[in-house]
C-alpha cells in the first residue's frame, strides 16, 4: 500500500524539554504563507534527481534532533561540525538540497524561516512523497549557534545492543515505542557495507555470521560486501520496496531480513521479547498502525529541546554559516580586523568604500570566495580578476586586507579565510562611515582560482541599462530591492573620470551631447572635474553631498538628478520602473534604507559560498596555498 494516509494527530509534543507548546503549524501563515509548497516543490525536484534523497533527508533530521535538539546544528560547517562526526562523515548527505530549499525560501521570505524548520518540513515531505503518511508539522524553531561534534559521535549506533539504543532515546525524551516506530524509517534508503559487514563474517568476534540473519540474504550480502571488499558499497535497507515508505521493513524483521543489527534486534534479541517485539509484529500486520505511531513519534522527536521564538538562537540566512563560526578558533577576529581597518582609514578616508567594493566585486564573480584578491603574477594558472576592465586601476584596499590576514595568521594560523575577511571588513567599513551594523555570517572558504572573463561579464558597468543591471543581480538571486539597496553603497567613495566622461561630454557618441538626465548645474560641476581631454584617473565623489559618510543622501541626489554614474541615475529616471518607488522610500527614511541594506548585504554574502572541505584557507590572500 503506497497511498498517502492522512493521520490526524491531536497532541503535538507537550512534554519535550524546552518546547513548552510554543511550536505552531501556522506560525508562518502571514510571514511566509507559501512556505510549505516551496519546500514540497524543492524536495520533489530533489527526489526526481536522486530517489535515495528521501531517506537521506529524514536521516539528517534524526541526526539533528538527537544532538543539541532540533536546531539545524547538523548543517553547520567548521572545525566542530557534526558532519565530521563518525556517524556522519562521508555518510550524511542532502546538505545541498537543504541549501537549495533555503535559497528558495529566502527569496520568498528573507530572514523569516529557520533552517531547523526547513529540515523538519523536508523530512516530512520525503516520507509523504515516498508513499508514507502525512502530518502537520509544528513550526517556530530557531537555529542553534554552535555544533557539537562530540555529542554527534554518540548518536545511536547500528552496532549497539537494544538497551543502549533505548537509553539514548530515553535521554532525549523518547521511549522504547519510539525506537520501534522511528526505526521504521529504514523502510527506505541504503546502508554502506561498513555498518553491517560484521554480521556477514565475524559477528561478535566469533568468526561466524550473525545467527539471526536469514541465510539467503546472508549469501546475497556477501556478494555485495565480500570479505576485504570496499566498505563504501551499499545495500538497500528494505530490499522488498527500496524506495517506498511502507511496513515491509517490519515484515523483513519477522523473517530475519533486517539489514542492520540494530534493526533485527528489535525482533530477535532476548530484550525484545518484553519490549519491542510485539510492536514489530503489530506493525508488520497493520501499515495503518505503523503510520499512526510513526507520525506521533516524528512530532515528538521534532519537539526535542527546541530553540523557539523569543529564546536564544537565530534564523540563519545560510544554513552552513553562523556569526559565531570563529567563537572558539579565533574569537578576536572582528576586533583585530576593526582595529587595523580603523587605523588605516585614518590615513585614507577612501579606504572604507574601497574595502566595501572589494567584497561586492568578489561575490559577483565565482561567489564570495576571495578570488578577487588573487594576483595573476603570484598564482600559477590564475587569471587575476584585478585585471578585468571593471577593476583594472580602480580597485583598492588590498594592502589593508593583507595586513589583517597577516595579523590573523599570527594568532589563528590557517583558520580565517580571506573570503570571510572581506565580508567582515565590508561590515566594519559601513559601520565606521556611520552606516548600519549587522551580524556577519562566517564559515566561507577560499577559492583556488580566479576568472577575469567572468569578472568582465558579471560585474555591473556604469553604462548598463536597467534591464542589464537587473539581470546581473538576478543571476545571483538578488532582486530589484537588493539592486537599489546595494547601489546605495555609492553613498561614499570615489569614481574615476573614465567612468563618466562620455556621460558628461559625449553621451550620444556623435554630437558631443551630455546625458539629459543630469541636472544642468551639476553637469557643469562634473565637466569642470572631468574636462574633455582631462585625466581619466581623476576622481569624483560618488555622493557630492556627503562623500565620506554612509547615509541616504545618495538617494536624495538621484531625486535631484545628481547621480554621478548613469547606472545610479537610471534607478530613478527610468519612468515607471520598479526601482523608482524604492529610491523614494530610501530617500525619505534612512532607517529603512539601513535595514534593507544590511539584509541585502547578508543575502549577497551567501552567493555561491565554499564551505566545509571545499576550497581552502589561504595563508596569503594573494596566492593559493
Amino acid at each position: 500500500m503506497r497511498g498517502h494516509v492522512l493521520l490526524t494527530v491531536f497532541t503535538l509534543c507537550m512534554l519535550c524539554s524546552g518546547a513548552k507548546a510554543q511550536l505552531n503549524p501556522n506560525i508562518y501563515a502571514k510571514s511566509c504563507p507559501y512556505l510549505v509548497p516551496i519546500v514540497r516543490r524543492q524536495v520533489m525536484n530533489a527526489l526526481k534527481a536522486d530517489t535515495r534523497m528521501a531517506a537521506s533527508l529524514i536521516r539528517l533530521h534524526f541526526h539533528d534532533c538527537f544532538v543539541n535538539g532540533c536546531d539545524a546544528s547538523v548543517l553547520l560547517d567548521g572545525d566542530d561540525s557534526e558532519k565530521l562526526a563518525i556517524p556522519n562523515l562521508n555518510s550524511a548527505r542532502g546538505f545541498d538540497v537543504i541549501d537549495t530549499i533555503k535559497a528558495a525560501v529566502e527569496y520568498a521570505c528573507p530572514g523569516v524561516v529557520s533552517c531547523a524548520d526547513i529540515l523538519t518540513l523536508a523530512a516530512r515531505d520525503s516520507v509523504v512523497l515516498s508513499g508514507g503518511p502525512q502530518w502537520r508539522v509544528a513550526l517556530g524553531r530557531k537555529d542553534g549557534l554552535v555544533a557539537n561534534q562530540s555529542s554527534a559521535n554518540n548518536l545511536p549506533s547500528p552496532f549497539e545492543p537494544l538497551d543502549a539504543i533505548t537509553a539514548k532515546f530515553v535521554a532525549v525524551g523518547l521511549n522504547a515505542a519510539d525506537v520501534v516506530a522511528l526505526s521504521g524509517a529504514h523502510t527506505f534508503g541504503q546502508a554502506k557495507c561498513d555498518v553491517f559487514s560484521n554480521r556477514l563474517f565475524n559477528f561478535d568476534g566469533a568468526g561466524s555470521p550473525d545467527a539471526t540473519l536469514e541465510t539467503t540474504l546472508l549469501s546475497d550480502l556477501r556478494t555485495v560486501c565480500p570479505a576485504g571488499g570496499s566498505g563504501n558499497q551499499t545495500a538497500p535497507l528494505d530490499r522488498n520496496s527500496t524506495y517506498a515508505f511502507d511496513n515491509n521493513y517490519f515484515k523483513n524483521l519477522l523473517e530475519g531480513k533486517g539489514l542492520l543489527s540494530s534493526d533485527q534486534i528489535l525482533f530477535s534479541s532476548d530484550l525484545a521479547v518484553n519490549t519491542t517485539k510485539r510492536l514489530v509484529e503489530a506493525y508488520s500486520r497493520s501499515q495503518y498502525l505503523f503510520f499512526r505511531d510513526f507520525t506521533r513519534s516524528m512530532i515528538k522527536m521534532g519537539g526535542i529541546t527546541n530553540l523557539v521564538n523569543g529564546s536564544s538562537g537565530e534564523v540563519r540566512k545560510n544554513c552552513r554559516l553562523t556569526s559565531d563560526f570563529y567563537s572558539t578558533t579565533c574569537p578576536n577576529v572582528t576586533v583585530i580586523a576593526r582595529s587595523l581597518l580603523e587605523q588605516a582609514s585614518r590615513s585614507d578616508v577612501r579606504l572604507t568604500a574601497q574595502v566595501m567594493r572589494l567584497h561586492f566585486h568578489d561575490c559577483f564573480v565565482n561567489g564570495c570566495d576571495g578570488s578577487v584578491l588573487l594576483d595573476a603574477a603570484l598564482a600559477d594558472g590564475v587569471e587575476g580578476e584585478k585585471e578585468a576592465f571593471q577593476n583594472a586601476g580602480s580597485l583598492g584596499g588590498f594592502e589593508v586586507i593583507d595586513e589583517i590576514k597577516t595579523a590573523l595568521e599570527n594568532v589563528c594560523p590557517g583558520v580565517v579565510s580571506c573570503a570571510d575577511i572581506l565580508a567582515i571588513t565590508a561590515e566594519i567599513s559601513v559601520s565606521l562611515a556611520g552606516g548600519p551594523s549587522w551580524d556577519v555570517l562566517l564559515g566561507r572558504r577560499d577559492g583556488r582560482t580566479a576568472n577575469r572573463d567572468d569578472a568582465v561579464a558579471a560585474l555591473p558597468l556604469g553604462p548598463d541599462s536597467l534591464d542589464i543591471l537587473t539581470t546581473k543581480f538576478s543571476e545571483h538571486n538578488l532582486d530589484t530591492t537588493d539592486l537599489v539597496a546595494l547601489s546605495g553603497a555609492h553613498t561614499f567613495g570615489r569614481v574615476q573620470c573614465a567612468a563618466i566622461t562620455n556621460r558628461v561630454n559625449n553621451f550620444d557618441g556623435i554630437n558631443g551631447q551630455s546625458d539629459p538626465s543630469v541636472e544642468p548645474a551639476f553637469l557643469q560641476t562634473l565637466r569642470r572635474q572631468c574636462p574633455r581631454g582631462g585625466s581619466p584617473t581623476a576622481l569624483v565623489n560618488l555622493d557630492p553631498t556627503s562623500p565620506d559618510s554612509f547615509d541616504n543622501d545618495y538617494f536624495k541626489n538621484l531625486q535631484n538628478n545628481r547621480g554621478v554614474l548613469e547606472s545610479d541615475q537610471i534607478l530613478f529616471s527610468s519612468r515607471g520602473a520598479p526601482t523608482v518607488p524604492l529610491v523614494n522610500r530610501f530617500a525619505e527614511n534612512q532607517s529603512e534604507f539601513f535595514r534593507i541594506f544590511a539584509r541585502s548585504m547578508i543575502k549577497m554574502g551567501n552567493v555561491k559560498t565554499l564551505t566545509g572541505t571545499e576550497g581552502e584557507i589561504r595563508r596569503d590572500c594573494r596566492r593559493v596555498n
